[in-house]
């Protein structure tokens, strides 16, 4: 690469997500430079990204996973900036960072940033990655604007783990079992590796559940050697989708797209903690931290195509909570049975705080019940949004083979990947899992706003459109 002789081609306003204000991700004004000392137009763009609370110890590390888009020719909306290959690299790091690591995914759309060794505090880097103009089509770069969006991520390593509840209460909510020959419970079923099948039904040995209703499953079919069962290595969402988040996406789309997605107005909207809206034919989050509710399952899957990502699987959110260690009865993501220390609620306000003085900075696997944080430090996997999973009582979802999305929706604003399950309406193919926050006042109950790793009274249901108390989370397998 030769030494850039030109002022930045372009330079576009500062450009911040930040998923919840505890760690304050922030990206820089991202700028486009190019190159011509091989007669050739080369571009190549940077921006620096920062974040507190960073951490990499012996169980895993977080990380920041960055994307790119690129202002279409027309104007109408944005499209997805792809990189070449190993062109993604560290150009500094500041305010005595870490040594920081970089991993581009193979297909291009995205690249993770995280500290690569033993670490805990604020992680500053600066980051360049040279565009693959010749997937921008018709799309001119040199004419248009330049954004980058980022979102924290949290990484799961690969490990068997173990599905179920030894409690008979769980069973009564359809939690995992292995079967008997005649259906009823031998233990709880261990995941010991990702591509064997896992046949499911009331036959000895099989994974098996209970089910009253079609809520919770049809009891039967098999994971294929596709289906992501969590075992293998995979990033998810630190934090839910935030308002912000989705206001930024809406305002990346093209008219007719934006259409489909806009997710807010209607009765309740702004009573139950909705706060994107319109200004100046431009969407704003007033209140840009707070999860993203009133998300539908189509609206959250065009999100997460969108962003490079993909949905998580009922096994996969399983391990996320739970991570490696052996269940106990009625456990939550916070590894005990017990909310009364929970100190992750949503104020008066209608904001998602910890209250009594805790920072994230303090967050420490002893105290992780006070943070809601699961085994693995993933935050709100219970109390805040119901979590939209792939569900497998149902054979749409397990037909699901872990595709990632390509960081381009369709012209009516869909996810494009043909083995997501898709539509609100019942059709089937996803479920809840996790609890959800409806309302002040309510009553908790069993499974609401907090409910148990295991606990799936809606396991299964593919319904529930643009409501309150539900979201959604990403995930993308993670590649060695």
């Amino acid at each position: 690469m030769s030494f850039y002789t030109k002022l930045p081609l372009v330079a576009v306003f500062l450009f911040t997500i930040i998923s919840l204000s505890a760690s304050e991700l922030k990206l820089s004004n991202p700028i486009l430079f190019k190159d011509e000392a091989n007669g050739e137009t080369q571009l190549y763009a940077q921006v620096t990204v920062s974040w507190e609370n960073a951490w990499h110890n012996e169980k895993n590390h977080d990380a920041v996973w960055l994307f790119y888009k690129f202002l279409r020719k027309d104007g109408n909306g944005y499209v997805h900036a792809y990189f070449l290959p190993e062109t993604a690299q560290i150009i500094e790091t500041y305010n005595s960072s870490p040594s920081v690591g970089i991993q581009a995914s193979k297909d291009q759309t995205g690249l993770f940033i995280f500290a690569d060794r033993p670490y805990r505090g604020p992680v500053k880097a600066k980051i360049q990655v040279q565009i693959d103009q010749r997937k921008l089509g018709r799309f001119n770069p040199q004419g248009g604007k330049l954004k980058a969006y980022g979102l924290e991520m949290v990484y799961i390593p690969s490990g068997a783990f173990t599905l179920g509840d030894p409690s008979e209460r769980a069973r009564h909510y359809s939690s995992f079992f292995t079967s008997d020959e005649n259906g009823e419970p031998a233990g709880l079923y261990n995941v010991v590796a990702e591509e064997t099948s896992i046949p499911i039904g009331a036959e000895k040995g099989n994974l098996y559940y209970l089910s009253q209703n079609q809520y919770r499953g049809d009891q039967q079919g098999e994971l294929g050697p596709k289906f992501p069962k969590g075992f293998q290595p995979f990033y998810i969402m630190k934090y839910e989708p935030t308002q912000g988040l989705y206001a930024d996406f809406l305002n990346s789309l093209g008219k007719t797209q934006g259409q489909l997605r806009v997710n807010f107005g209607g009765k309740g909207y702004y009573s139950h903690r909705g706060s994107i809206h319109t200004k100046d034919d431009h969407y704003e989050a007033k209140y840009p931290d707070r999860p993203n509710n009133f998300m539908g399952w189509d609206d959250a899957m065009a999100l997460a195509d969108w962003s490079g990502l993909r949905p998580m699987t009922e096994l996969e959110f399983t391990k996320a909570c739970r991570g490696p260690d052996a269940p106990i009865a009625t456990q939550y993501p916070w590894g005990n049975a017990s909310k009364a220390k929970v100190d992750r609620v949503v104020n008066l306000e209608d904001n998602l705080i910890l209250q009594n003085g805790w920072s994230e900075a303090q967050l420490e696997d002893k105290n992780r019940e006070n943070f809601g944080a699961s085994y693995y430090w993933v935050m709100d996997l219970a109390g805040s949004l119901w979590e939209r999973v792939v569900s497998v009582g149902h054979p749409i979802g397990r037909a699901f083979e872990g595709s990632h999305g390509d960081g381009r929706i369709t012209y009516y604003g869909f996810a494009t990947n043909e083995d997501w399950p898709k539509g609100d309406t019942e059709i089937g193919g996803f479920g809840y899992r996790g609890g959800g926050y409806y309302t002040h006042g309510q009553p908790y109950s069993e499974f609401n706003p907090y409910s148990p790793i295991a606990y799936r009274p809606y396991g299964a249901w593919a319904g529930g459109d643009r409501t309150e108390a539900y979201g959604g989370r990403f995930v993308r397998t993670a590649e060695e």
